[in-house]
Parts: structure tokens; sequence; C-alpha cells
């Protein structure tokens, strides 16, 4: 992939601008499907950074080469609702191109429609994108093509899609007040330490009084901080990247993952998580025919908890040797709950196990908003208990020596 500059006119007015292609007649083609007749067309010179240049390159495409959340889900959708219309996928892809769209987004779209102009499967070209297309995307897509259903299993995965945006919004918004009431308990600390607590010192000095014990702790801390700063910056740099490493290996991982399901309130919502996405990308799954080994190994991959992982790959191999779906989940008890197994089993009777996943699916959604709606009636008045009594530790840090030297002078 090269970066190509260009001249061009569209609409009647001249621009320039750069664009990455596989080649020179590729880059034409992404122009002109913008509506850019090519006036000229050049190869970017670029710095050789010697054995770095390929990894700077392949840094640089995956910057330019982006959608976000909001975007795929819109793609997803429309692309379905075109499809399912009767419009060609080539046409389908078409306008998007023709609504000249900007940025990342635009690059992909482009390279997506001329992967499948030149006779490609929808679902290899998106599988040149595996940042942006993950291995469930396109499994469902390709599973969609295979049984002439494509515009079904794209509307599927707008779905999907859909419900796992809004319960990550759910969960970040959740956070955002701890985080800010933290920020601001801290930025209060450092400002007291630093602006207040040295003026009393100094006041106190002139006066020959001597400072609670307590205020004395927490100057010497600020003292040591301030004096030493690059050593504490280095301690901390070094403790997190020795955590981040930790917790990347596999025995890291395992054991942050099973003790993060111990934790109270957050273990429930991480496992509840962890089963509706299980539900839903299986219903996918099975809805459109994916091989079940297949299913069950990017099911491993997709799910957050390292835990439901390795789950995954037992209930894999219990498959394969001719168990039912149900009891090889009834084995893993203590991370799928025994009314998914029984549902499970009722549906395998009937013939409707992608359906009755669906059901399942939606209820631990429902089941993980209310928890986090509890979560966050709860942890406002949490918070401002926390604020509250670290403002009066540092308050009192202040308020007793200038009491105490107040009265001697008295």
């Amino acid at each position: 992939m090269s970066e190509f500059e260009y001249t061009g006119v569209s609409r009647d007015q001249y621009q320039s601008g750069s664009l990455f292609a596989g080649s020179e007649s590729e880059a034409e083609m992404i122009l002109l499907e913008q509506g850019v007749s090519v006036v000229s067309l050049s190869l970017k010179r670029q710095m050789s950074f010697g054995i770095f240049g390929s990894y700077f390159s392949r840094i640089s495409r995956e910057m330019n080469e982006k959608m976000s959340p909001q975007e795929k889900v819109l793609f997803t959708s429309q692309l379905s609702s075109m499809v399912k219309a009767g419009l060609p996928l080539i046409d389908a892809l078409g306008t998007f191109v023709d609504e000249k769209r900007k940025g990342g987004s635009a690059i992909v779209i482009n390279k997506i429609m001329l992967e499948v102009q030149s006779g490609g499967k929808l679902s290899d070209a998106l599988s040149r994108f595996p940042k942006i297309f993950n291995a469930t995307y396109l499994a469902i897509v390709r599973a969609g093509e295979n049984s002439g259903t494509l515009d079904d299993s794209l509307g599927y995965l707008a779905e999907l899609l859909r419900r796992e945006n809004a319960l990550l919004a759910r969960v970040r918004s959740a956070l955002i007040y701890p985080t800010v009431v933290v920020a601001a308990m801290i930025s209060v600390m450092i400002f007291i330490s630093v602006s207040i607590i040295p003026k009393i010192i100094t006041f106190a000095e002139s006066s020959g009084q001597k400072l609670p014990g307590y205020t004395l702790f927490l100057v010497s801390i600020v003292s040591f901080g301030t004096r030493y700063w690059y050593l504490v910056l280095a301690v901390t740099i070094g403790v997190l990247l020795a955590i981040i490493f930790f917790l990347r290996s596999r025995k890291g991982s395992r054991w942050f993952g099973k003790i993060s399901l111990k934790l109270p309130l957050a273990g429930l919502v991480i496992a509840r998580y962890n089963q509706a996405r299980f539900a839903r990308v299986l219903a996918g799954f099975y809805n459109y025919g994916v091989n079940i080994v297949i299913s069950f190994d990017i099911l491993s991959a997709s799910l957050g908890n390292p835990l439901y992982s390795d789950a995954c790959v037992r209930i894999k191999d219990r498959l394969t040797l001719g168990t039912s779906l149900a009891e090889a989940i009834a084995v893993e008890s203590d991370l799928f709950p025994s009314i998914m197994t029984k549902l499970i089993k009722g549906a395998e009777k009937t013939g409707v196990i992608g359906n009755t996943l669906d059901k399942l699916a939606l209820y631990y959604e429902d089941e993980l908003e209310n928890i986090l709606g509890n979560i966050l009636t709860l942890i406002e008045p949490v918070m401002v208990f926390i604020l509250g009594f670290g403002v009066l530790g540092l308050a009192l840090a202040v308020i007793l020596p200038i009491y105490k030297i107040t009265s001697t002078l008295k």
C-alpha cells in the first residue's frame, strides 16, 4: 500500500490531497468513484526508516483506514436495507461512495467496493480490515453469502452491533461519574498540598510553633514527591508497566479474570455481559448455519473474560465428542446459570436453538441494564461521601495547625 498525491477537478473546482492505494490505477479509480477528474497523480516521496519503514507504513495505513462503531452500524444497516430492496451489491456499495464521505471510512468502503468489483466476495473484502470487521462479523457475512441470505445476516449484525454499542455506552456512563469525582479529589489534594500547606509551614516556623503529627506526615509526603519527583515518576511508570505485562500474560489474565468475577456488583456486571454476548453471538451462528467448531473458536476469541474464553474451548471439545449443547454448557455451571442450560435443552428438542439463544441474550442484556442503573443510583452518594471524607482530611491538615498557632498567640 502506497501513498499518492493528486490534483483534480470536482464540481468545477480544483482540489488536491493524498490517498492510499495499492497501485496508481487503483488510486485513479478511487478518485473517479469519488467524482474527482484526475489532472495529475504521483507517488508521494517518503523518508526511509530502514527496518522500521514497513512498521511506520502499517501504522500510517491503519490510522487512515478506520471506521467508528457508529459508522459501522450505519454502514451495516444501510447495506442490509439496500440488498434487501434488490439493489446489486456493487451498486449498494457505490451509494456510499456517491455520498462523498470523508475520512477513514471512505477509504475503507472504496477498497471494499474495488475488491467486489474485481469479482471478490464481500466477506473476503471485509477480511482485509480485521481491526474493523472481527471474526464474528466475517463468519456471519460469509454464512449469509453461502445461504443466499446476505441481507438478513447484515441486518442481524447491525442489531448485534447496535446492542453492543448501547451496552458499552451504558458501562462508560457508569464510570464517568466516579472518574470525575476521583479526579476532582486528587486535584484538590494537590492544590492544598502544594499551595496552602507550604505557607502554613513557613508561618509556623516563623512563630516558633510545632505542627501536628497529621500535618507533618502530609508535609513529608509532599516534600518527598516534590524533591524526588523523577524517582516517583519512574517507579510509577515501572509499576504500571509491570502490571500491564502481568495482566497480558496467560497466567495474569486468568488470575485477574477470576478475581474480577468475585468482585461485588462489578463481578455480576462482567458475568452478565459475557453471558449476554455468548448467547447473542451464538444465536447468530446457529441462525445462519456457521459450523459449530468454528463458532466456538470465534466465541473463545471474542469474549472479554479469559475464564469464559477457556470455557468455550472446553464446550467445543465436548461437542466434537457428540455431547449435546445443553450438556456441554451444564458442566460450566459456575459461569453459566442453570436457566440457560434448561432453556437450551428444551430448544434442542424443538429445534429452535437460535431463537431461544436470542431470547436469552435479550434477558441478560435487560438484566445488565437494570444492574448498571442500580449501580449508578448507588454510586453517587458513595462517591460524594468519599470526596467529602478526602476533603475533610485535607482541611484538618490545614485547620489544625492554624488553630494551634492562633491558640498559642492568644
